[in-house]
């Protein structure tokens, strides 16, 4: 590969769908989204990287990758193309690292052998990517996303598929949430002050003043030791999914304290008591109900990450 635009070579059979007035017309690009960078029509334009500019975001987010026969043709097996690679892909990988914090590689891309060929979401047609085994990865996604088959997980229009060396990657409409609820654990580190940080102090049972200065940098990385992440002293996705644990009517507890704190910023008229009775179980419902999350009245990792972020 040479770093110019080059022909994505699809089949030229692909016509437009016509989805209904609620969705006007969906177009399945054809013969004419495969052109070159120079010659196609700006809206195929916008589907697409050409593989220059697939490799400089990539590189930029410090994300690498490697072919086994150290190639880049796309009709050639044992290559890692990036010819045909669509945008929402690359930004997906690029999302996935970004809210991870993990080392990624990709092992697979555009290229066509040994893929599958048949259906949309194919590598060939830039949909999926490779990404190499390794323990950080392999942690984080299934604690992100919802699984749905024996090996596989989905976290939006994303799926997830763990292979026997690699996670298989379909963006099948964008990058997808960084986590099923579409929000983020707050990423909170030095300076960071207010509520979340309080949280987060209440959680590791240290003095709760609503500012992340140096002890609690010191009681993250310790806690972050403990539970064996990266001690980085940054209270990102993995240490949150560790540190706001899930509680349910009968909990007790300094984390209870934390959680019935949230709730009355949210408006509940609940007593921080530490004890999850009757009413901090009904204060979780009216809270879930608000935000269009399943109201079972338990605080799992998705009720907790609204309550952190929502205003």
């Amino acid at each position: 590969m040479n770093g110019k635009p080059a022909t994505p070579p699809f089949s030229a059979c692909w016509t437009r769908l016509a989805v209904g007035a609620a969705t006007a017309a969906t177009v399945v690009l054809g013969t004419a989204a495969q052109a070159t960078a120079a010659t196609a029509t700006p809206a195929a334009a916008s589907v697409y990287y050409t593989p220059a500019q697939a490799k400089a975001k990539l590189r930029e987010a410090g994300i690498t990758w490697r072919s086994s026969r150290n190639c880049e043709n796309k009709n050639k097996n044992g290559c890692t193309s990036f010819q045909g690679i669509r945008r929402a892909t690359v930004d997906g990988v690029i999302a996935l690292k970004r809210a991870s914090r993990c080392t990624i590689v990709i092992t697979g891309a555009a290229e066509i052998p040994p893929h599958k060929t048949t259906g949309t979401y194919t590598h060939g047609k830039g949909y999926k990517v490779d990404v190499a085994l390794n323990p950080c990865v392999n942690r984080y996604i299934p604690q992100h996303a919802r699984k749905i088959g024996s090996a596989t997980w989905a976290a939006g229009s994303v799926e997830y598929l763990r292979e026997s060396n690699h996670w298989d990657i379909k963006y099948k409409g964008g990058t997808g949430p960084t986590t099923p609820a579409g929000r983020a654990w707050p990423t909170l580190g030095a300076g960071s002050r207010g509520h979340a940080v309080t949280t987060a102090q209440q959680l590791l049972r240290i003095k709760a003043d609503g500012r992340y200065g140096p002890a609690t940098g010191q009681a993250v990385k310790t806690f972050q030791r403990k539970h064996r992440l990266a001690a980085d002293g940054v209270l990102g996705p993995a240490t949150w999914q560790r540190l706001a644990p899930t509680l349910r009517s009968g909990a007790h507890g300094s984390a209870v304290r934390a959680l019935q704190a949230q709730l009355r910023r949210h408006g509940a008229r609940i007593a921080v008591d530490g004890r999850y009775g009757k009413a901090t179980a009904t204060a979780v419902r009216t809270f879930q109900r608000g935000r269009h999350l399943t109201p079972d009245g338990i605080t799992g990792p998705t009720t907790w990450r609204r309550l952190l972020t929502a205003n």
